[in-house]
């Protein structure tokens, strides 16, 4: 298993391909599927992350986002909307 620390998260790589996140009372874990399409991805914004990078030294994420990643899920697996890949 290979970790990284991001500073308020950390990434492991487990030998079987799993790609987990964790991070303040949340943990995501990829197949290895997902974790190659999450890699293809970023690397097709890979320019709009290292140009917002370099103007945010100190960036904070949103209080939006905060909320919206933090909040329990309170509807059933059946009601929720299927996510859609936006450009």
């Amino acid at each position: 298993m290979s970790t990284h620390d991001l500073g308020r998260h950390v990434v492991e790589l487990h030998e079987e391909g799993m790609l987990a996140i964790t991070g303040e009372g949340v943990r995501i874990t990829f197949a290895p599927h997902e974790a190659l399409d999450f890699l293809h991805w970023l690397n097709q914004h890979k320019r709009t992350l290292e140009k917002i990078a370099r103007s945010h030294v100190d960036y904070e994420v949103p209080d939006i986002l905060r909320e919206e990643t933090s909040a329990p899920l309170t509807e059933s697996a059946d009601d929720r909307e299927l996510p859609v890949d936006e450009p």
